[in-house]
């Protein structure tokens, strides 16, 4: 199959969805298929088998993280089988255009709850511009034949906010090969990490993802937290560990490049994930493929990979103190370990790509 990969974020920014473009694409290509990435302006012309193509793009000033394409020419898309959209902004219409045009079968992934991020972008947000948000994907989803969904919840959350096209429900996989446990005195020796007890957030430093949590959450806990990210809410959360003065509790260590993430997972004693707004929660899967056990919020998508008391522990969302009550109780155990890493085989990238193979045949 040719299938073209529509998105509004990609290299060389990181996220969650470019991570799962990357490596669902790239198994995609490993088994024969060809996949094409129409994205932003990228320098990036290849990756991992996939060809790129990009578009001028212009910031977008409230999230200056985020660019937004202006997609050019038709004559620079290739012909293809399938349209796979990631995002519902330009990248995702230009998407709805070529199916049109070519009268091939279009599909998207929903991976992020924007009515729910609208809030960090405006004021207004909650009052006005969440409905409006969820009336604009209402839009967008709709005109797909079919969508994808990451968990369980999220495709309920779809039904009942009125989008009514067959959901599937496929997570994002990851490599298992890649994500697998290292020595953890080893790894807090090569990466520089002193303590007895360490736990770890990272991903990017989004408002939405409720690091700030996490931080207040070490005020009255014996241990140290590791924040590794950037994003922009990086410089407020830094403000907050000075403000409680937790400079010695909290160490922030700025961005970590792929090939080290297994480090600094199998260094922690475990994973902290304090957001309320994930649709699957995929450093939760990367953490337990390292052996990593990871104590989470009680929302959204991540109580269905996180067991209490199995493979990690729920905290109620928001409340400081119960989370600090988990941290204070946490205990390092072989049965953790070996629970993570047996949920984290059931999102191998070979699983979750032989879903997404079935569901394009199913078109």
């Amino acid at each position: 199959m040719r299938i073209g990969f529509f998105t509004d974020t990609f290299l060389p920014q990181r996220n969650g969805v470019v991570t799962s473009l990357l490596s669902s694409g790239a198994e995609l290509s490993r088994r024969g298929h060809e996949v094409f990435i129409f994205c932003p302006k990228s320098n990036v012309k290849e990756s991992r088998g996939m060809t790129v193509y990009s578009y001028p793009a212009v910031t977008f000033r409230p999230y200056p993280e985020f660019r937004i394409a202006v997609p050019q020419g038709r004559d620079k898309v290739p012909k293809l089988d399938i349209v796979h959209t990631h995002s519902p902004f330009t990248m995702g219409f230009f998407g709805w255009r070529v199916a049109k045009l070519q009268e091939i079968p279009r599909v998207s992934t929903f991976h992020t709850l924007l009515p729910e991020y609208v809030s960090y972008v405006s004021r207004l947000g909650k009052v006005i511009l969440e409905p409006v948000t969820w009336e604009f994907c209402r839009t967008f989803y709709n005109k797909h034949r079919k969508l994808i969904a990451l968990s369980k919840t999220l495709k309920k959350t779809l039904h009942d906010r009125g989008i009514k096209k067959p959901i599937e429900v496929i997570p994002n996989g990851i490599d298992t090969k890649f994500f697998r446990p290292f020595d953890r005195k080893k790894a807090r020796k090569k990466l520089g990490l002193n303590g007895e007890r360490i736990f770890l957030s990272l991903g990017r430093l989004g408002h939405e993802k409720s690091v700030d949590v996490a931080i207040r959450a070490f005020e009255n806990v014996d241990a140290k937290l590791v924040i590794a990210g950037r994003g922009p809410a990086e410089q407020k959360l830094k403000k907050l560990t000075k403000k409680l003065g937790l400079r010695d509790k909290v160490v922030f260590r700025g961005f970590v490049s792929e090939k080290l993430k297994p480090l600094y997972y199998s260094a922690a004693d475990a994973l902290i994930i304090a957001s309320e707004t994930e649709t699957q929660g995929l450093v939760v899967v990367e953490a337990m493929g390292c052996g990593t056990p990871v104590i989470g919020s009680n929302s959204k998508a991540i109580p269905e990979i996180v067991r209490d008391g199995k493979n990690g522990y729920l905290f109620r969302p928001g409340d400081v103190e119960n989370l600090a009550e988990k941290i204070e109780m946490f205990d390092l155990s072989d049965r953790m370990i070996k629970n993570a890493i047996k949920t984290s085989k059931n999102y191998s990238i070979e699983k979750c790509a032989t879903k997404l193979e079935k569901f394009y045949q199913s078109l």
